[in-house]
């Protein structure tokens, strides 16, 4: 079974983007990290056995969140839903964000803070912030009131990026929910403001179609193919430079023939996270 969101299909089933994640904090213990061992969790990319994540340190998970084995979260403390074999450094991605297989996203990835109504008499959240402190006590001390009127301007929702995707350093994405398609690429420093197409390749402030990877007949035999939904292990035959066609050619043989079948591991979730708060076995003297 696999999950469909925007368009873009994932391995895990009943896999969900929610608009505004529920989360949960753990504390790095021992448990924690024979887990995250046990299930082929990666923190470092070189396998040496070690963890960057310091006992009691804190990390946060989406309660939803569907992380599947052989993944590599390489910095940061937010754990959210990513498929087998991508990797994510050290970024600050919102906990609803949801990754595919097979994708890169590089370090200083993030998303802007929220946006503001412009047409207004004044961009100041003064207008709809009804918690603001600075404003509440300004006008307790007034003895005054004002009438606040909820932004209509979207904000939050989630990042969904889909399989074999590369992001690189420092992509900023708009407040808002974006999608960026298989396939795809985003350029270092690219302002991203709206859903990137599969297979495009995008850049700038704000991020345009630079190109694609692909000529468009090669783009729809790879989404047809989504060859991603196999593990790599499978691919006999298949070198890593073979050219774009005979990829496809090799990969449909290999289907046809029923040679290979789709990679269906069990994700960890949120339960697991909690397991291993129920026993804390003593430290040990070093890091």
């Amino acid at each position: 079974m696999t999950s469909k969101i925007n368009g873009i299909t994932f391995a895990q089933n009943g896999l969900e983007a929610m608009y505004l994640p529920r989360r949960k904090q753990f504390k790095v213990n021992q448990s924690l990290r024979d887990m995250f061992n046990e299930k082929h969790i990666y923190t470092r990319i070189i396998k040496d056995g070690s963890h960057r994540l310091r006992y009691d340190s804190l990390i946060e998970v989406p309660l939803n969140a569907q992380i599947e084995p052989y993944t590599l979260f390489l910095g940061g403390r937010r754990f959210f839903s990513m498929g087998a074999f991508s990797l994510t450094g050290n970024n600050d991605l919102p906990l609803n964000t949801v990754v595919g297989r097979y994708s890169s996203i590089a370090s200083g990835v993030r998303r802007m803070q929220g946006s503001h109504p412009i047409d207004r008499f004044t961009s100041s959240t003064l207008t709809y912030d009804m918690h603001n402190s600075a404003y509440q006590d300004y006008l307790e001390e007034a003895g005054k009131s004002f009438q606040n009127v909820p932004s209509k301007v979207k904000n939050g929702g989630p990042i969904t990026i889909g399989n074999d995707v590369w992001i690189g350093e420092n992509v900023t994405f708009v407040p808002k929910g974006v999608t960026v398609g298989n396939g795809a690429v985003i350029a270092g420093g690219a302002l991203v403001t709206k859903d990137v197409p599969p297979y495009a390749v995008v850049g700038g402030v704000p991020a345009k179609i630079l190109k694609y990877r692909f000529p468009p007949e090669i783009i729809q035999h790879l989404l047809k193919l989504q060859w991603w939904q196999y593990g790599f292990a499978d691919f006999e035959g298949i070198r890593g430079d073979d050219k774009i066609e005979d990829f496809i050619h090799s990969m449909e043989h290999l289907i046809d023939m029923g040679d290979i079948q789709p990679f269906n591991p069990t994700p960890i979730g949120i339960d697991d996270f909690i397991q291993t708060e129920e026993e804390d076995p003593k430290k040990p003297q070093s890091n």
